[in-house]
């Protein structure tokens, strides 16, 4: 264990209470066997020996069942097995966390939240990835997502001099969605900025062509990146941020001109949906579409194969798919969703280097195009769209070219105090949306609560 690792554990992170029970989905065969003398993730070290077995944690997520196909060609292809053991969201972090105190090893690959990446990275919970190969190199066609696999320690956040930590494995940001035959009926043309957003809006209201023109997440979560995540889209449109320089300046900027314009947005568009916003979280805003009392709205491309599947969805077809506004740059502005993947610290050699194997074909063309098929959002911009229907391939065009013009700083606030943030920034963006204070007061109120919070936490503002 590194000295790192041994600081985390004994005045880092928060003690753990005791892990939640939960049942193990196994894919494959995954007991130990005497003919399998290299299986890993069961006390074996030999993994030049044969087959080997990896434990992998996973989140109970609606791309799980794409995952499952990915794992299964994976075995077929490599003759290795693979436990993968599914677990709902926050537990993934929790059981991951509980292994690394507990030093026990039972994961040979961590699958990581993008929002928890700061928090691993700083306490040393992830092995940098050429420490098991030194000729390590990420395939050229993986996206970046804002260098979110180069940690750089010195200022605690990612940045293209930093040290490959990990690689992203599913991908997901905000995309703009809307009813076609209604932007056909009312003549309306794709909006390339937020204030074409609120007009369309205001021509559908008038039409009386849906019930809500605009409904989008404005439930606040305090802790967790709900609407934060959504407002960050127009927050970089309006060419706001956060911070001054994250990494070298935490200088608060969010009662800037930019700030406030981004928060007159978002609250004009909130007029335009439920009344009752603390209410309208990610589950209700694709219900709305799919039920056609939503007209329009901008929500993770993941989602739109839950708009399309006629099972569930009265519109299913009707849906089109476009990037969000762009900042003033020309670069994309929307946050990201992404699962990473790593290798715990601590890991034997032998096993960290099958893990690095393992991730590096889950992150392969063939397994990136087998996963988009089949429902995933793909990290890689060299995927096939063979067989997919016209609505999927619009979904993932105005993804790709949105994770294509990401900048190369993180525009997420995945920063290793960002529960601490995200604590002011839901309750404060959702009293905005809900009308109960001014967009100028409130991010004023959140600007005060921002600055409290960086003279707390001793971070450098120039």
């Amino acid at each position: 264990m590194t000295g790192m690792n041994r600081r985390w554990i004994t005045r880092g992170l928060r003690p753990l209470t005791a892990t939640v029970a939960v049942s193990a989905l196994v894919l494959g065969m995954a007991g130990c066997s005497a003919g399998n003398k290299g299986s890993l993730g069961g006390g074996g070290s030999d993994a030049g020996s044969g087959p080997v077995t990896l434990v992998v944690p996973t989140s109970q997520a609606p791309w799980n069942p794409a995952y499952a196909k990915l794992v299964q060609e994976y075995q077929k292809e490599t003759g290795n097995k693979v436990e993968l053991r599914p677990f709902p969201n926050p537990d993934v972090k929790t059981q991951q966390l509980n292994d690394i105190q507990s030093q026990k090893h039972t994961f040979d690959v961590f699958q990581v939240n993008g929002s928890d990446l700061g928090q691993f990275n700083e306490g040393g919970l992830l092995q940098p990835l050429n420490e098991i190969d030194p000729s390590y190199e990420v395939d050229s066609h993986i996206y970046s997502f804002g260098n979110l696999s180069l940690w750089d320690s010195a200022t605690k956040s990612f940045s293209e001099s930093g040290e490959l930590v990990d690689l992203p494995f599913s991908g997901n940001l905000d995309i703009f969605v809307y009813r076609k035959d209604i932007y056909e009926e009312l003549g309306l043309k794709v909006p390339t900025t937020w204030p074409e957003v609120i007009a369309n809006s205001e021509k559908i209201a008038e039409a009386k062509a849906a019930k809500y023109p605009m409904v989008f997440r404005t439930q606040g979560i305090p802790g967790a990146s709900a609407n934060t995540f959504d407002f960050q889209a127009i927050l970089g449109a309006a060419g706001g941020g956060w911070y001054a320089s994250p990494g070298t300046d935490w200088t608060p900027m969010a009662d800037t001109p930019e700030g406030i314009q981004a928060a007159t947005w978002m609250r004009d568009l909130a007029k335009f949906g439920p009344e009752a916003v603390s209410t309208i979280g990610q589950a209700q805003v694709i219900a709305e579409l799919q039920n056609g009392n939503g007209a329009q709205s901008f929500l993770v491309a993941a989602a739109a194969a839950q708009l399309e599947n006629e099972a569930n969805s009265n519109e299913a077809g009707k849906f089109g798919y476009a990037p969000l506004p762009l900042a003033p740059d020309g670069s994309a502005a929307p946050g990201t969703g992404i699962w990473f993947l790593g290798v715990p610290a601590g890991l034997p050699k032998e096993r960290a280097k099958a893990a690095l194997e393992y991730i590096t074909w889950m992150t392969s063309k063939k397994a990136q195009t087998l996963f988009a098929q089949n429902g995933g959002i793909p990290i890689r911009d060299d995927y096939d769209t063979d067989g997919m229907s016209a609505s999927q391939k619009q979904a993932l065009e105005a993804y790709s070219e949105t994770a294509a013009k990401l900048p190369g700083a993180s525009t997420s606030i995945w920063y290793p105090f960002a529960t601490d943030m995200l604590n002011i920034t839901e309750p404060g963006l959702e009293s905005i949306a809900a009308g109960t204070v001014s967009p100028e007061e409130g991010m004023k109120q959140m600007q005060a609560a921002l600055e409290a919070m960086v003279a707390k936490l001793d971070l450098p503002q120039k």
